[in-house]
């Protein structure tokens, strides 16, 4: 398995935790912690800090991240660590959902691959739609 961390600019993580929590319930959560990146403070070694008590040596970690080339992907983008850290931008709900419910997958890369599939299949335009 692996740890996930949703970083993103201002209280968006915690309501996207919140939001999981209310279609899965609590009880599937597992290792998913978040981190707020406020407008009061965004320097970079704090918010490293931060990240880095999530990062456990030997332990695949999924950064989450709100848009590529904001803050927290930037600060994120440093843990990166092949087979090991990876970062994830563009989070939405269905993509933590697969995150928070994948089981069977052959490698990290894989299961990575799989939720950012998830993520990007469940953008629909109503418009696109022949109803």
């Amino acid at each position: 398995m692996f740890n996930i961390l949703i970083i993103t600019h201002g209280e968006l993580c915690e309501e996207l935790k919140s939001s999981l929590e209310f279609v899965l319930g609590e009880k599937i959560l597992r290792n998913i912690y978040t981190i707020t990146i406020d407008k009061e403070s965004r320097d970079f070694d704090t918010y490293a800090s931060k990240i880095s008590n999530f990062i456990i040596d030997d332990e695949k970690t999924i950064i989450f991240t709100d848009m590529f080339g904001g803050t927290p992907s930037n600060i994120s983008l440093t843990f990166f660590k092949k087979n090991y850290v990876e970062i994830i931008s563009g989070v939405n709900l269905p993509m933590l959902i697969k995150a928070s419910t994948i089981e069977k997958y052959e490698s990290f890369e894989e299961a990575v691959k799989i939720i950012s599939n998830s993520g990007q299949e469940n953008i629909i335009v109503a418009g696109d739609l022949n109803i």
